[in-house]
C-alpha cells in the first residue's frame, strides 16, 4: 500500500467528518447570532477558522507517502501551513453585551460554561445559563464534557490504536527496514518516518533542498518497504479490538451524531446530510 488515503478506518464511522463538524459549527453560529438578536444586540460571530485539513482521516496519518509531492513541498503537505496561523482578535463588545454572550463578567468562570450560570436581566430578558454560548449548545446538545467535538470514547480508540501501533513488532519491523533505507541514501538514522517529518531543521517559512530531499526519500522508503500497508492494517486492527470492546457505547455514540446532525439541520432549516 503506497497510500492509505482512500481506505477507512473502522473508528471513522463513530466519529465528525468535516463536513458534519463544519455543519455543527455554522449551526452553533447561527443559533448564537439569533439569541443575542433576542437582546437586541447586534452580534456577527467570527467566522470560522480555515485550517488545513487532509481530505481524508488517513491522508497524511502516516506522513508523507508521495515521493514526487515530497521532492517539491518537503514534509508540509500542498496547501498546509508550515507556520500556525494567529486566531483573529475577537470582536469588541460592550459589557452588557459580553453578559448576553457569555452568561457571566466574572473572569474566574469560564465563559459559556454551566459555571456561568446567566440569570441577569437585560433588556427584559433573562440572560441563560451560559449566555447565547451556552443556550447554542445546549440545543445541538454540544455542552457535555467534549463540547460538541468527537466522544471522548472514539477519540481515544481513535488516537490509541495510533500510539499502540508503533509500538507493535510488526510495525517496528518495517520501520527498522525504512530506517536502514534511508541510511543506504544518506539520511540521518531517525528511527522512525515520525522523528523525520518532525525534525526542528524543518521549522522555516519555505522547505529547503534539505528538506524536501529527505522527505521524497521517506515516502520511497516507506514505498519500498509497505511501511503504509503494514502501518494501517497493525492500526485498523488495534481499531476493531477496541470497537468490539465497546460496542454498547459506541453504538449510542453513532446514535447521537445523527441526533446532533439532525438538530444542526432544524437551527439551519436543511436536511442532514444523508450517511
Amino acid at each position: 500500500m503506497t497510500s492509505a488515503a482512500s481506505h477507512s478506518l473502522p473508528i471513522d464511522p463513530y466519529l465528525l467528518t468535516n463536513d458534519q463538524a463544519d455543519r455543527l459549527d455554522s449551526a452553533r453560529r447561527t443559533l448564537v447570532e439569533r439569541c443575542m438578536r433576542r437582546f437586541e444586540v447586534t452580534y456577527q460571530p467570527p467566522a470560522p477558522a480555515t485550517p488545513f485539513r487532509p481530505k481524508t482521516r488517513t491522508q497524511y496519518r502516516y506522513g508523507i507517502t508521495d515521493p514526487v509531492e515530497a521532492a517539491r513541498y518537503g514534509f508540509a503537505p500542498p496547501g498546509s501551513p508550515r507556520t500556525p496561523p494567529k486566531p483573529p482578535p475577537p470582536p469588541s463588545l460592550t459589557p452588557e453585551a459580553t453578559i448576553v454572550l457569555t452568561g457571566t463578567d466574572d473572569p474566574k468562570v469560564k465563559p459559556g460554561t454551566a459555571a456561568a450560570k446567566g440569570g441577569q436581566r437585560i433588556k427584559g430578558r433573562t440572560v441563560p445559563p451560559g449566555g447565547c454560548t451556552g443556550e447554542a449548545r445546549s440545543a445541538l446538545r454540544a455542552d457535555n464534557a467534549e463540547a460538541g467535538g468527537d466522544a471522548p470514547v472514539a477519540d481515544r480508540i481513535n488516537t490509541g490504536s495510533f500510539e499502540r501501533s508503533q509500538r507493535d513488532p510488526r510495525v517496528v519491523a518495517v520501520f527498522d527496514q525504512w530506517a536502514a533505507c534511508m541510511k543506504q541514501r544518506g539520511f540521518p538514522a531517525y528511527g522512525d518516518p515520525l522523528k523525520a517529518g518532525a525534525d526542528p531543521a524543518w521549522r522555516t517559512p519555505e522547505a529547503s533542498a534539505k528538506e524536501r530531499e529527505t522527505a521524497a526519500a521517506d515516502a520511497q522508503c516507506k514505498k519500498e518497504h509497505n511501511v503504509v500497508g503494514v502501518w494501517f492494517a497493525v492500526d485498523a486492527a488495534y481499531q476493531r479490538q477496541e470497537i468490539e470492546r465497546n460496542a454498547k457505547e459506541l453504538a449510542a455514540v453513532k446514535a447521537e451524531l445523527a441526533t446532533r446532525q439532525e438538530l444542526a439541520g432544524a437551527a439551519l432549516g436543511t436536511l442532514p446530510p444523508r450517511p
